[in-house]
């Protein structure tokens, strides 16, 4: 079978017009695809006419339905994607949506281009911009090339599935549209990708930590309550120097969670092991409603559910449809929800290599019951495993107090919500579970750590703490025109 795997340099440059340096060795699958998308985009000159048409109709009449199209083809391709979790893919998803709101920039009513409030954020892509543009066909375009880019070890089955969206959804979306209107619009977005994917390289600890998730030059301090290498596999530490990464929103003074509440002790009269000891006895007691709880959070298997980031992105989209938002105000919402979700994990990940606390595995094992393992992992019959990194503060509680920010704030506090992002799964509980408020959603999500006995009731506390300040600082990062 060929190998149609792009370096860096080819994703960033390849397009719908085949280069003649671009290493023609398809999967023979995907030929039928590429002509379709020739037939739409062969290889014209910027300079080539458009014919005469009314003003390009404004982003708040469009649907979001494309927007919804290529995040369920994020997910999907994500959930079996290989070291790109738990941290790079809130990078991605920031990259992603950032520059999809920047492709409808120029047809919004309402907000401006991220240039106006993020130092060294790209100018150039609103340069130039054709002055009619079909948004939907644009973004297409665009998330084809920037999901190819950042969904960096996508495999020739995944690689596949974007360019059969591309071009499922492009036939669609150029029904009854001039061909120089398609033309344009697809240059435009891809036109964005690419400045998007240049900025992203300029951020060059991102850029490669996401490649090295387990990097050799990094040994754990040793002492008393930190964090060690867990069973079953005594994986090492993954992502140490994730808190290096370039945020979006947040000050570096926002990125370092508070000290832990209470200091390490095995006395069984400390609040250290009283934490510890609601772990096991969760645990080893069992309840169904726990279970349920515990799984129907997890997320943390590759190959099993997307990752944990991605869930709020899967909640969003439920969302979305629901209230029927406007294209402008889906992709506004989207790009505050991924500049929060990057900015989470390297706070996050920053204060777990900052405090180094054990995980309750380790303690528990020494100081409660020698034989505890947590429930991780039985959906796919290895249960006892832990993440591979320290516990304080809890990266899922962090994500759910972005969560709950984010949607407290797009679509109001008193919301009901019934989620259905597993609904359908046999490997675990996947029945849909209701909310009255999203933090009551938030609550569960961050302290559903504890039954599956990989984190303390202080490591959800502090990260869902965490998760709410960061998320405030995305959603002050004043848009409006």
């Amino acid at each position: 079978m060929f190998s149609i795997l792009p370096t860096t340099e080819q994703r960033i440059n390849f397009g719908f017009c085949f280069k003649s340096d671009y290493p023609m060795k398809f999967h023979l699958k995907l030929w039928p695809l590429a002509l379709v998308l020739l037939t739409f985009a062969s290889c014209l000159e910027p300079e080539d006419p458009i014919e005469f048409l009314p003003v390009t109709a404004p982003a708040n009449q469009e649907s979001n339905t494309v927007v919804w199209e290529w995040s369920e083809v994020y997910l999907t391709i994500e959930r079996d994607l290989q070291g790109f979790r738990p941290a790079p893919t809130c990078r991605a998803l920031a990259y992603i949506n950032m520059g999809a709101f920047e492709t409808v920039i120029p047809g919004m009513e309402k907000y401006k281009s991220l240039s106006n409030v993020i130092d060294g954020f790209p100018t150039t892509t609103l340069e130039d911009a054709p002055t009619q543009i079909n948004w939907p066909i644009a973004l297409n375009a665009y998330y084809a090339r920037a999901l190819t880019f950042f969904l960096y070890n996508a495999n020739q089955d995944q690689l596949f599935e974007i360019e059969k969206t591309e071009s499922t959804q492009l036939a669609k979306l150029s029904q009854n549209v001039p061909q120089g209107l398609v033309q344009a619009s697809i240059r435009w977005g891809q036109k964005v990708a690419n400045t998007i994917i240049s900025y992203s390289e300029t951020d060059v600890e991102g850029a490669n930590q996401v490649r090295i998730g387990r990097p050799s030059d990094y040994f754990p301090p040793v002492g008393e309550g930190l964090w060690t290498p867990t069973l079953p596999d005594l994986s090492s530490a993954l992502f140490p120097y994730w808190g290096k990464v370039r945020v979006f929103g947040a000050n570096q003074s926002d990125l370092l969670s508070l000290p832990p509440t209470y200091d390490y002790s095995t006395d069984p009269a400390s609040a250290w092991y009283k934490d510890n000891l609601e772990v096991a006895e969760a645990v080893n007691n069992m309840t169904d409603e726990n279970r349920w709880i515990a799984e129907f959070w997890s997320d943390d298997l590759t190959g099993l559910t997307f990752s944990p980031p991605a869930r709020i992105i899967a909640v969003a989209n439920q969302v979305i449809k629901l209230e029927d938002l406007n294209l402008e105000e889906t992709l506004h919402m989207y790009c505050k929800l991924g500049i929060a979700l990057n900015d989470a994990s390297v706070g996050a990940w920053k204060s777990k290599y900052v405090y180094n606390t054990e995980r309750p595995e380790t303690f528990i094992r020494k100081y409660i019951d020698p034989d505890f393992k947590p429930i991780l992992g039985e959906a796919i019959g290895t249960p006892g495993l832990t993440p591979s990194f320290p516990g304080y503060p809890s990266g899922h509680s962090t994500f759910a107090g972005v969560c709950w920010r984010i949607f407290d704030h797009f679509f109001g506090a008193q919301y009901e919500f019934t989620d259905h992002c597993h609904f359908g799964r046999t490997e675990f509980a996947g029945y849909p579970r209701t909310y009255n408020t999203w933090k009551d959603l938030a609550d569960e999500n961050a302290y559903s750590r504890i039954p599956l006995g990989v984190h303390i009731r202080m490591d959800c506390s502090e990260g869902l703490r965490l998760g709410n300040v960061i998320a405030g600082k995305a959603l002050d990062l004043d848009l409006q025109k």
